[in-house]
């Protein structure tokens, strides 16, 4: 008779602006001399899952304190087994997980893609806070585009929709108005992700799980959250475990044949 233990990872994700459970769950099998041990991961990327264990005559044949990669959408994936070591000996464990989404270790990913300005064709707006800004972006790869609420919001790369928050209306310019931004994240083919932060509510029209391409519409701009006014906040990162990296990042300006980093205070065309 196998014997099913099942953990449900209710995880906070370390350094963004509302906290999100993460759909992963792991579970072991007994067998003879031991178990295996498994995760659902109901998600629509990858997802990192660090475990301790708590050993008492058993090892880890993949060691312990090991981050384990778990693809999106997968059920019964294995990560490790633990063995007895001295048969005819009473044996137990505890394990203490904790997972964030993509891959955390991730050291290879498209420095030299070129962005699309996330909003509509024939547009200008103009960038109130950039890259490591004085009054939320400290140590932050971030821009802040200003634009009215309920301006066009349109994708800057293809990916999947792996998180939608689309539900709040409050706002104020202190930390702890950041647990009601509206948001989405955008899982891209290299690993990193991009968040586009501040929409209005129910202004969100892309679902999770789908997959879109780079300039489609998938939203409109609010003022919801930690805000002292309407604007995009556009973001692309490598998550780590309890972090996460963000990233400078080039977009194509003007007709599309320029590209740079942009600059706070500068306006910027999009007519491609």
């Amino acid at each position: 008779m196998k014997l099913f233990i099942i953990t449900i990872l209710l995880i906070l994700i370390a350094n963004f602006e509302s906290y999100a459970q993460i759909k992963v769950f792991t579970f072991n099998e007994s067998k003879d001399g031991g178990y295996n041990f498994f995760a659902n991961n109901e998600e629509y990327c990858p997802v990192s899952i660090k475990i301790d264990f708590e050993l008492n005559n058993l090892i880890s044949i993949n060691g312990n304190g090991v981050t384990f990669v778990v693809p999106g959408r997968t059920k019964k994936f294995l990560l490790t087994s633990l063995n007895l070591v001295k048969k005819n000996a009473a044996y137990s464990f505890k394990s203490n997980s904790f997972s964030n989404y993509g891959d955390v270790n991730l050291t290879e990913n498209n420095l030299s893609f070129i962005y699309s300005l996330p909003f509509e064709t024939g547009k200008s707006f103009k960038v109130d806070q950039g890259y490591n800004g004085t009054f939320s972006h400290q140590n932050e790869n971030a821009l802040d585009f200003t634009m009215a609420i309920g301006t066009k919001i349109f994708s800057s790369r293809a990916g999947i929709i792996v998180k939608v928050v689309n539900n709040f209306n409050e706002n104020c310019p202190e930390k702890e108005c950041t647990k009601y931004n509206n948001y989405i994240i955008v899982f891209h083919d290299d690993g990193t992700f991009s968040k586009y932060d501040h929409l209005k509510r129910n202004g969100v029209i892309v679902k999770e799980g789908e997959a879109i391409v780079e300039n489609q519409l998938i939203g409109f701009s609010g003022n919801t959250g930690r805000s002292t006014g309407p604007h995009l906040h556009f973001m692309v990162y490598i998550q780590r475990l309890k972090s996460i990296e963000s990233l400078k990042t080039k977009f194509k300006i003007n007709n599309g044949l320029e590209n740079e980093f942009l600059v706070e205070k500068e306006t910027y065309l999009k007519n491609y």
